[in-house]
């Protein structure tokens, strides 16, 4: 059972790791692409192409404004969810050190009290 909760636990890291590493590349990836854009020298582009580049800049600055304050709200039921599965292994962690601190209990009882300790009390 311990064996098995352990390579959980390292499947579950080693799939969070993936996740955030690639989410890491695509980060860099894109604020390199963003400050690409601003480098352009804006001042020689035709008319056409600036006002295009405007919109464009518009239309995203609108799509990223949705998207964080969706992210937002998301980010809140995530917190309120990782609370919640934080606690709940907090909850089973005590279970299994109370039972780890009966079984020592136990070993102690074998090794530390006489066999006969009853009748010395009769």
């Amino acid at each position: 059972m311990n064996n098995a909760v352990h390579q959980l636990i390292q499947l579950i890291l080693q799939g969070i790791t993936w996740v955030l590493r690639t989410a890491e590349a695509l980060w860099t990836w894109s604020w390199n692409q963003i400050a690409a854009v601003f480098a352009l020298s804006w001042g020689t582009l035709p008319a056409w192409k600036l006002v295009l580049g405007i919109i464009a800049i518009i239309i995203l600055a609108a799509i990223i404004f949705a998207a964080l304050r969706r992210a937002l709200a998301d980010l809140r039921r995530v917190a309120a969810a990782f609370w919640s599965m934080a606690m709940m292994l907090v909850g089973i962690l005590t279970m299994v050190v109370i039972a780890g601190l009966f079984s020592r209990g136990f070993q102690w009882v074998v090794a530390s009290v006489p066999d006969h300790f009853w009748e010395s009390l009769i």
